[in-house]
């Protein structure tokens, strides 16, 4: 069986009034696929029945808030990958197994670090393996990876093509966790694709300076779950598009965070990436 998240596409484009052709154009999942997914379940809705009968992994019903008991380690883990998946991560099927893959810059070791931990906090009994990348002969990045074969119930916005290119939705029980835990939420975001640097500006003759934290995205979707984070955790933040220089460049939205009352609280709860 393919990835839930195929099966979901699949019965999508289906219940919208797709044929079986353009579904298999539309998503490059060949057409035995397609017609062995409609002829078993013939609608998302059934699908989705089916996924709700079949025994749950005791993980999803610990995150979904289904089984009784202390599970708010497991939840602070989740709200910093998760965040750290929408910024640098991807879901990818390898011998039959899905594999999530973080890229992480390789000059921040203990980002690294806590990417190993909290991984290993969800998946105690699995192998976390680490991947390291040079350019010019220098070290550039690292990949932190862990195999388990339901990553596709743990992160549904998995799906073809990159993330800004489609809806960016969380379900209900996703919400729930980075509600309860919106700072290690933008914590993974931030250390993503975030940064804190020194801005310098000159004003009627003066020079100031000013540190600032920045997030930068192109997803509309992913920077409006950053700023709802912002708020959540009670900062300010202003936004700004950033407009593609070239035409195979994407448009990109920069999220600053300035008061100096802000800046120093993340100073005190996160501080720079290292």
């Amino acid at each position: 069986m393919r990835d839930y998240g195929e099966y979901r596409k699949i019965l999508n484009l289906w219940d919208e009034g797709r044929n079986k052709s353009e579904i298999e154009q539309f998503t490059g999942i060949p057409r035995s696929t397609v017609r062995d997914c409609i002829k078993r379940f013939g609608s998302l809705k059934a699908f989705e029945a089916w996924i709700a009968s079949e025994t749950q992994p005791m993980l999803i019903q610990k995150l979904r808030g289904e089984l009784s008991g202390d599970h708010a380690h497991l939840h602070l883990a989740y709200a910093y990958i998760f965040g750290l998946y929408l910024g640098d991560g991807n879901l990818s099927l390898v011998r039959k197994t899905l594999r999530l893959r973080i890229t992480l810059d390789a000059k921040y070791p203990q980002i690294i670090q806590k990417c190993v931990t909290d991984l290993q906090t969800i998946l105690p009994n699995n192998q976390i393996g680490l991947v390291h990348r040079r350019r010019n002969g220098l070290p550039s990045c690292i990949d932190v990876s862990a195999f388990y074969k339901h990553w596709d119930l743990l992160l549904p916005q998995h799906g073809t093509g990159e993330k800004h290119t489609r809806p960016i939705v969380l379900e209900a029980w996703q919400q729930n966790i980075v509600d309860q835990h919106p700072l290690e939420f933008f914590r993974g975001l931030y250390h993503s694709d975030g940064s804190r640097f020194i801005n310098r500006v000159k004003v009627a003759g003066k020079d100031y300076e000013y540190p600032r934290y920045q997030f930068t995205n192109a997803s509309e979707d992913i920077i409006g779950l950053f700023c709802a984070a912002c708020d959540q955790i009670g900062v300010t933040w202003t936004r700004k598009l950033r407009r593609a220089r070239a035409a195979t460049h994407v448009d990109n939205f920069d999220i600053y965070i300035s008061k100096r009352p802000d800046v120093a609280y993340l100073d005190s709860v996160i501080g720079a990436k290292s």
